[in-house]
């Protein structure tokens, strides 16, 4: 798959990390009065996320094998991130491409929100549905090298375990919570380090 030209134009002049952190804490920042319900749930997950993403921020030691797996592929490379800041397995992915950028000059980080870019979205769908975080890897001339998302597959297989018996939403939620707190968010270390070697 290769990517138009206004396309490839849009994902390198998406948010930088640091206009997606500012965009989110001022958005954090502004009353929830006049929100409806749906708005409300958005902004309580919204608010623990930042504190979950500075969290891996802070604690997170990068390990060798994925240090050397950054070191190791052919660039250079675009990557652009499709992500909303509710979103609890973006909170959890974005600080590691973020620091793996870090290590090479020639791989610049894209952060696309959601909603306005449906249709970038639409060609990486994740069994049909348009799931996030997604990580696209963007070669110079718009050929996509390959793309990662939206969680690692051992909580993918939890969550579908607990939808597929009924389990409520709270339910399925909670556990996804649990899960990545109890670091189960070095499995999306391993999984790109495999991805990148």
């Amino acid at each position: 798959m290769k990517l138009e030209e206004g396309v490839l134009d849009r994902v390198r002049n998406g948010l930088t990390f640091e206009q997606f952190m500012r965009q989110w804490r001022e958005k954090n920042a502004m009353s929830m009065k006049g929100l409806d319900k749906i708005q409300r749930r958005s902004r309580f997950y919204s608010k623990y996320n930042l504190e979950r993403q500075e969290k891996v921020q802070r604690e997170w030691e990068m390990s060798p094998s994925f240090e050397s797996a950054v070191m190791s592929f052919e660039g250079p490379l675009q990557w652009a991130f499709i992500t909303d800041d509710w979103c609890i397995d973006s909170a959890y992915s974005l600080p590691l491409l973020l620091k793996a950028t870090q290590l090479r000059e020639d791989v610049s980080l894209s952060i696309l929100m959601k909603d306005e870019n449906l249709d970038i979205l639409d060609m990486f769908l994740t069994r049909g549905a348009r799931s996030i975080p997604k990580l696209i890897a963007i070669e110079d001339d718009g050929s996509i090298r390959y793309s990662w998302g939206p969680q690692p597959e051992e909580i993918r297989l939890i969550r579908k375990d607990l939808i597929d018996s009924g389990a409520e939403g709270r339910i399925v939620s909670g556990t996804t919570i649990d899960w990545y707190a109890d670091d189960g968010w070095l499995e999306v270390e391993k999984e790109l380090t495999g991805l990148f070697t």
